[in-house]
């Protein structure tokens, strides 16, 4: 007799990594397929060179992806491995991604090419430009698209993928349903976004389709002090301190308004709506917005603009000047002007340039003084991260003032609480949090899984079993 069953891999108590796997009968979805995002404990820190041709091998012995049957190509297992390879798998798979974040994608170029591994076809448009600029995962596979409300098949399971909003294009969660029930997963998603009409939108899609189950996520749950009793309370308003997405601009205009420098900013560039308001910061401060040349090709690419220069680096002029540059970089400079530090230095107060910390060496070649320097929720995102320090004392070797100016991708405690209640579960299954417990059902069952459990679909409830 065919059941369903829910198991859990990775991202019950991390920001990211999540691995939940679905089953009816002999068919199964996963989602997502993401790498933990851990800088202060990450083995490949960098400098331990990786083995291209045995990385499924390394990161399943370290950990790094979870030991599943039937996803991994045989030739890729481990010397011994008990691990049923893909080939010899007796059923359907696919993998379904939520979003193009590493924390949800970075694993999934491991997937047996014979699997097929679906996204929204606006994550599927902006992958192809990630992969142009080098930004594609490890392995060698397709991608498959889907729509929003659309549903499709994998065996009996039927899959809805259902819009919702966070920084970064082609965002969504997946209403899966079986004969035995169905779940909801939330993926990452806010109301302080962009689009917040499309969090709302995702509950009365999915409450009209029907649920047993929520698997939402809990990122901002993340703090090991207790919260505010206010901050635990459903509240969907928005805070008037916070700074939302569209804000962002306004408050760069602001503090960049009177300054008599150059204005830096440092994003993360598959943000698209960021750089989106970048370029409206540009409009707003009269001055002309210099992009590196990977982000230049997003911003060509998804947003249809001509509204700014690339940024002539020195390794971008080395690499013209030995005939290296790629196609779709020889393609950019042809359409698009670039400018030099030579050139910006001339009049640094007229340019809002972009430098990523990986570049952060070419801030030497500019004339930083009385700038600005913009940390929007760019490359080193915290001080957990050993990079972050090594950031600050570059900034403080130039005298170049930083400041935070940034949003978010995941929505409030008060928020996802708004979010759950609406939604109104029998199960809630918080993960993607330090502290998942911390949100709670309005009057159903607050489940926290355990790796090396599986949970049965039942009469709309989950029953634990041992795998």
């Amino acid at each position: 007799m065919n059941k369903t069953t829910l198991t859990f891999y990775g991202g019950l108590r991390s920001i990211g990594g999540t691995i939940v796997s679905l089953q009816y009968g002999s068919d199964r979805v996963i989602f997502d397929f993401g790498l933990v995002y851990s800088p202060q404990t990450n083995i490949l820190d960098g400098q331990i060179q990786v083995r291209e041709s045995a990385m499924i091998r390394d990161y399943l012995t370290l950990g790094l992806i979870p030991k599943i049957d039937g996803i991994y190509h045989e030739t890729s297992l481990p010397i011994g491995s008990s691990l049923i390879p893909a080939n010899q798998y007796q059923g359907k798979t696919a993998v379904l991604i939520s979003h193009l974040h590493l924390d949800h994608i970075g694993g999934m170029g491991f997937i047996d090419p014979s699997i097929p591994v679906f996204m929204s076809k606006n994550s599927h448009d902006l992958y192809q430009t990630l992969e142009m600029i080098g930004e594609g995962v490890n392995g060698d596979r397709t991608y498959e698209s889907c729509e929003y409300d659309k549903p499709f098949f994998v065996g009996k399971i039927k899959i809805t993928p259902l819009q919702v909003d966070h920084d970064i294009p082609g965002a969504c969660g997946f209403h899966i349903e079986t004969p035995d029930g169905s779940v909801v997963y939330t993926g990452d998603l806010r109301l302080h976004g962009t689009h917040p009409e499309r969090v709302e939108s995702f509950i009365t899609k999915a409450k009209t389709l029907g649920f047993d189950v929520v698997i939402i996520e809990g990122t901002t749950l993340s703090s090991e002090e207790e919260l505010p009793e206010e901050l635990l309370v459903a509240n969907k308003d928005i805070p008037a301190e916070l700074i939302t997405e569209p804000k962002v601009p306004k408050v760069m205009t602001e503090l960049l308004h009177d300054k008599q420098g150059i204005g830096i900013f440092n994003i993360y560039h598959r943000n698209i709506d960021r750089i989106a308001g970048v370029l409206q910061a540009g409009q707003l401060l009269n001055r002309k917005v210099v992009f590196e040349i990977g982000t230049a090709q997003l911003a060509a690419n998804l947003l249809n603009t001509t509204s700014f220069y690339i940024y002539e680096s020195e390794s971008l002029r080395l690499l013209r000047e030995n005939n290296q540059l790629q196609d779709w970089q020889i393609n950019l400079l042809d359409t698009y002007p670039s400018l030099s530090a030579q050139v910006i230095n001339k009049s640094p107060h007229e340019y809002l340039l972009q430098n990523s910390y990986d570049h952060a060496l070419e801030l030497f070649d500019l004339n930083t003084e009385k700038g600005l320097y913009f940390h929007s929720d760019g490359v080193p995102l915290g001080d957990y991260d050993p990079a972050f320090h090594n950031l600050k004392r570059i900034l403080d070797y130039l005298g170049l003032a930083k400041v935070a100016v940034g949003t978010g991708g995941h929505a409030l405690p008060q928020h996802l609480q708004y979010i759950v209640e609406e939604l109104d579960p029998n199960v809630l299954i918080p993960l993607h949090s330090f502290h998942p417990e911390r949100l709670t059902p309005k009057r159903g069952i607050q489940l926290l899984p355990q790796y090396g459990k599986t949970y049965m679909l039942k009469n709309g409830a989950l029953v634990e079993q041992d795998i």
